[in-house]
């Protein structure tokens, strides 16, 4: 039961993206980005949360997680209505991609109950057993993507030029 909700947190970004029609393949790589910021930037973040909150702990991760989450959330609003037709299809993996990273790169910002309860699960060592297949494939899939709904045309211009 408890790894249908480990489902859910994976299905719904990714619903959510196809929903609001947006670019999922530019708000997989903003969350990619987010994790970086994560990674460089994360514990700044915990000080600035620290003189807010009492517990710096929590308030260090909710920033993190917000670090995360935010350039996706942004990138998903700005991207909404930006795929429609046949490029809905293109949409569909880089989502799914999505919705997998961003679970594998959220748990580990989740205050220690609730990471302890999805940790436990015996779909959370699957997903952490093939995560970096699940990263490398949800890159090169989402890149695709941007590549096939986002084709060059520069280069039909300059031979109408000429």
């Amino acid at each position: 039961m408890q790894n249908i909700a480990l489902l859910v947190a994976i299905a719904a970004p990714a619903l959510l993206v196809i929903l609001l029609r947006s670019n999922a393949a530019v708000v997989f790589l903003s969350l990619c980005a987010g994790a970086v910021l994560v990674q460089f930037a994360g514990n700044e973040a915990g000080l600035v949360g620290s003189a807010i909150g009492n517990n710096s702990d929590v308030v260090n991760q909710y920033f993190q997680f917000a670090l995360l989450v935010l350039p996706a959330v942004l990138s998903a609003i700005f991207t909404a209505k930006s795929m429609s037709g046949p490029k809905t299809f293109f949409n569909v993996l880089p989502a799914i991609a999505l919705g997998i990273v961003g679970v594998i790169l959220a748990v580990p910002l989740l205050p220690s109950g609730p990471q302890d309860t999805i940790t436990s699960l015996n779909g959370w060592t699957l997903l952490m057993n093939s995560k970096e297949f699940v990263v490398v494939v949800g890159v090169f899939v989402s890149l695709a993507s941007f590549w096939m709904v986002h084709p060059r045309h520069h280069r039909r211009r300059q031979r109408r030029r000429r």
